[in-house]
């Protein structure tokens, strides 16, 4: 684990209702270090996305702080770019001008966000498509899209919100892989939820487990895989003893806050 780029201290969240406010994290504590790619498990419903929501500064912790590079987050910034389940693009507008779109917002010239959209289009291999609107590409291609996107804006950290959620499990394995060598190939930090174990022992380096509602981190496990991805066939590696039982060690976890 790098530097500690993100830190999550004591973090609570509630929500008024009807009943009583309802309490979805409890005391949420953890440290993010710089390069790291973690992945957040847990039951339905026990606080994920919400967590991730305050990371990206869409809504403030009831209680409790959580910092980047030592400094409050307070609210949205491109620092912390978001790839929803569902691809946020603008159907309006070509996949280049999608990816220039938040350069453009913040100020940089036409010839900067064309080198940065074709970049990272190039990376996540649809430069070709750079003409075509989002209503003409495929899911999988779309959520490419988005993570061009999301790229181009250099952000500090990655927030992934169940990217690949509404694929199918064939498009779901090619973009693991490609999300890896994305990762390893700019270094960035991510911070991945997923309701797929076999994806989170897959792609984290660092997987927590988050209990029920209220949320509250379970368990810390360090995963060697995604490291070793570059080297071995993804089915090989989700076949071996070592990750079987990896994948059935934070399933347990799962289990026992369930019963």
């Amino acid at each position: 684990m790098g530097r500690s780029i993100l830190e999550i201290d004591e973090v609570m969240m509630e929500y008024p209702s009807s009943d009583g406010p309802v309490t979805a994290l409890e005391r949420v504590s953890l440290a993010i270090g710089e390069g790291d790619f973690v992945c957040l498990v847990g039951p339905s419903g026990c606080g994920k996305t919400t967590l991730l929501r305050i990371i990206a500064g869409f809504v403030l912790p009831t209680a409790g702080q959580v910092r980047l590079d030592g400094e409050p987050i307070l609210g949205p910034d491109y620092q912390r770019g978001v790839v929803f389940q569902h691809p946020a693009l603008y159907p309006w507008l070509t996949v280049q001008a999608n990816v220039e779109f938040g350069p453009k917002m913040r100020g940089l010239p036409s010839a900067r966000r064309r080198e940065l959209a074709e970049h990272h289009l190039r990376m996540v291999r649809l430069w070709d498509f750079r003409t075509k609107t989002p209503y003409e590409l495929s899911g999988g291609m779309q959520q490419r899209v988005a993570i061009a996107r999301v790229l181009a804006n250099d952000p500090r950290i990655l927030l992934m919100d169940e990217p690949f959620g509404a694929l199918d499990a064939l498009t779901r394995e090619h973009l693991q892989e490609e999300l890896l060598k994305i990762w390893k190939a700019t270094g960035k930090t991510v911070f991945f939820i997923t309701h797929s174990v076999e994806e989170a022992c897959y792609l984290a380096t660092t997987i927590f487990v988050m209990s029920a509602r209220p949320g509250r981190i379970l368990a810390s496990i360090e995963a060697p895989f995604s490291r070793q991805a570059a080297t071995q066939d993804s089915r090989a590696v989700k076949s071996s003893p070592e990750f079987v039982a990896l994948r059935e060690q934070v399933l347990r976890y799962i289990w026992e806050t369930e019963s």
